[in-house]
């Protein structure tokens, strides 16, 4: 008997299919020899599916972190980044990535996504996605603008939102003069308020430019700055009105030389002036005062037009022309106002500036922090200082 030589199978080669490929149909084989190997396919698995609601959007909304998924594999990599090149934070797992980062408002980004399969099929996407306009816009209004000022107007910078980002709007503030300042600081009077001064009084005959910076400016939730906004005024000749109580005395000096030395009456007991610094804020060739408005009634009520006005607090202050008043240069006798006689008023009206300082010692009441466009000069340099965001 012959022996019988055992049957040697040949195996066919592996198929590597590319995404879209297609298998061997059943049954086919290929002869060799005139011997029939059955042929075998292997297919990939689909190459990863990266996606992101975010994609492709033209004002997607600032609340709403961008996220990217993957179906077929891992991510391996996301960023989300701005046209400057700041990359938003987020947080990474295989299955997801989610933005955690500030999105900026009116913002072109590229949101790139790597992800890998099973077997090894990498998949890259690059998406644009574009932010849509904030909730609130903040706006800023600069004082003072386009005039020539007294060396003690400060600088006041009003929001028409209540800023809780201070430092990162007040880092966007920025004040230029014309020679060396020396030291001078913003400090923020109200959530809705940044005001900016010297240490001392301006130095007379110099040029200011204030820029606000707020576009794209995070200024709190919701809130954006979305413009630039700037402002350039003069600090004109030093014109400063130095008032005694104890002498009933006025002096004026212009760039320090002494002009001139004016009688007044201050407020009589029960109504004394406020001693500080105040200044110029506003004045009328006639102004009605009437006591109702500052809470004066009774026997020591009045209702006068009142020329030469010249105000110096909010609270309602003035340095004004006074003919009622026979006492002037001689005691006190106002409801707190500081009197001039009608010619010396009519002297000084024709000579201020908005921001001229009036200095007053000796009252024993003090100038409140808040009172008018001057209150500020009556706070310490420290304390000013400390109410900087950057300080």
């Amino acid at each position: 008997m012959l022996a019988r030589r055992p049957l040697t199978l040949l195996a066919a080669p592996m198929l590597l299919l590319a995404l879209g490929g297609s298998a061997l149909a059943p049954g086919a084989a290929q002869a060799s020899g005139g011997t029939a190997a059955a042929a075998t396919a292997t297919v990939t698995s689909p190459a990863p599916q990266i996606s992101s609601p975010a994609a492709g959007a033209t004002a997607w909304a600032l609340d709403k972190p961008v996220v990217v998924t993957v179906i077929g594999g891992n991510l391996t990599a996301v960023t989300l980044t701005s046209p400057d090149g700041t990359q938003v934070r987020g947080a990474l797992t295989p299955s997801r990535w989610t933005s955690s980062g500030t999105l900026v408002p009116r913002t072109s980004y590229a949101l790139a996504a790597v992800a890998v399969g099973p077997d090894g099929q990498q998949t890259a996407v690059t998406l644009p996605v574009r932010t849509g306009a904030p909730d609130q816009v903040l706006r800023a209004t600069i004082s003072p603008n386009g005039r020539t000022v007294g060396v003690g107007r400060p600088v006041v910078v009003t929001f028409n939102h209540s800023v809780r980002r201070k430092a990162d709007v007040e880092a966007a503030l920025k004040v230029t003069t014309s020679r060396a300042l020396g030291a001078a600081s913003w400090s923020w009077t109200s959530d809705r308020t940044v005001q900016f001064r010297p240490r001392t009084f301006w130095p007379a005959h110099l040029g200011v430019k204030v820029t606000a910076n707020l576009r794209k400016v995070h200024a709190g939730p919701g809130l954006w700055g979305m413009q630039n906004t700037d402002a350039a005024f003069r600090i004109g000749r030093s014109f400063v009105m130095r008032v005694s109580n104890a002498k009933h005395r006025m002096t004026v000096t212009r760039d320090g030389t002494l002009l001139r030395t004016l009688g007044v009456s201050l407020g009589k007991p029960g109504f004394p002036t406020r001693s500080g610094t105040k200044v110029i804020m506003e004045k009328y060739v006639s102004h009605r005062m009437n006591s109702i408005t500052v809470g004066i009634t009774g026997p020591e009520a009045y209702d006068l037009d009142v020329p030469y006005a010249m105000r110096i607090t909010a609270s309602g202050e003035f340095l004004h022309g006074a003919p009622w008043n026979p006492y002037v240069g001689i005691m006190n006798h106002s409801h707190g106002c500081t009197n001039l006689t009608l010619s010396s008023a009519i002297w000084v009206f024709n000579r201020v500036l908005e921001g001229d300082p009036v200095v007053t010692t000796g009252t024993g009441r003090a100038t409140e922090s808040w009172n008018g466009l001057g209150g500020v000069w009556n706070m310490s340099w420290t304390d000013w200082v400390a109410g900087s965001a950057l300080s």
